[in-house]
């Protein structure tokens, strides 16, 4: 081969390379959600019915070792616990860890969702949640008019 082809056979395996590992990362997911996806065991029959965007996991480790594991790594926007479980807020996904009769179940979710159905339980913790999980806290008069 003369030497102009073997840059274009370097070329073309490092773009393959650079392919190969975007799929990677972007396949085992980043924050909570892909954190939770890879360290704990699917479990499609726990998923809540009609929200696509929701998945659950278990772990049969207690729901205060789990949520301790999960926020070592990602430290959630709230935090918070009640007899049901244990709520945490990020800014676009929450995760919900509730006892199980071994172990914890852990519901991925998207934040919007994740508010709506568990109100009762982070209504007055989480505030308003907006269209991208920030909070409303007020900014002032004639502030978005």
């Amino acid at each position: 081969m003369k030497p102009r082809y073997w840059f274009l056979v370097a070329g073309l395996a490092a773009a393959l390379a650079l392919v190969i590992a975007l799929v990677m990362i972007f396949s085992t997911g980043t924050g909570p959600r892909g954190y939770v996806h890879n360290h704990y065991t699917r479990a499609a029959h726990l998923d809540i019915r009609g929200d696509d965007d929701n998945r659950a996991y278990t772990s049969p480790d207690p729901v205060t070792r789990v949520v301790a594991d999960i926020t070592r790594k990602w430290r959630p926007q709230s935090q918070t616990t009640d007899a049901s479980g244990v709520y945490l807020r990020y800014s676009d996904d929450a995760v919900i860890v509730q006892p199980r009769q071994r172990g914890s179940v852990i519901h991925v979710m998207d934040v919007d969702e994740a508010y709506r159905r568990y109100h009762g339980h982070v209504g007055h913790y989480w505030g308003w949640i907006g269209t991208h999980g920030e909070s409303f806290r007020g900014r002032g008069p004639g502030a978005g008019k």
